[in-house]
């Protein structure tokens, strides 16, 4: 056996299990809960999956996007818009909100008069809310699911820590 043999042998087991290291800790990473979960999925004490104030609130933005739609920001060569939801990451590790976003779609649909063939564009937005730091979902929740005094609906409260509503928001990114 050469020296360069014996050399080999005796790292082949070392790098093993250096390559091995990675494996292990990400598997081990992954043992508890996720860092990052949607909101949709973050349950408060006594809260049911179906039945959240997260749920709650997405219906009720839904509901004042379709009405307020027509006159607001749903003109155009486009026109069937619908809101998606509102997307918000929590990070679990405080539960703190890391980013929030209301998707929106819109679709136009043309049929040829000669053939018949139908063409349908479709557009898609994903309109970011501006808020603070290290806010809270709890407070997050609160204060869009309370209607301010000055605001005709949920859609036209103020953002948390801000002066603008997610009307403000939509309106400026979907134009």
């Amino acid at each position: 056996m050469t020296l360069r043999t014996a050399c080999f042998r005796h790292l082949l087991p070392l790098s093993a299990a250096l390559l091995a290291l990675p494996l292990g800790a990400s598997a081990q990473g992954m043992a508890g809960p996720p860092r990052y979960i949607d909101l949709a999925d973050r349950l408060a004490p006594g809260e049911t999956p179906d039945d959240t104030a997260y749920r709650e609130l997405d219906r009720w933005l839904a509901d004042e996007f379709t009405d307020a739609c027509p006159d607001a920001f749903c003109a155009g060569r486009i026109g069937n818009y619908r809101p998606l939801r509102l997307d918000c990451v929590v990070d679990t590790r405080q539960d703190r909100i890391h980013t929030c976003r209301y998707a929106v779609v819109a679709s136009q649909t043309w049929v040829h008069p000669g053939t018949g063939a139908v063409r349908t564009e479709l557009s898609q937005w994903y309109c970011p809310l501006p808020l603070p730091y290290a806010l809270s979902a709890e407070d997050f929740l609160s204060h869009m699911g309370t209607l301010q005094p000055d605001s005709s609906g949920y859609l036209f409260n103020r953002l948390p820590g801000g002066q603008v509503s997610l009307f403000d928001v939509l309106r400026r990114c979907l134009s």
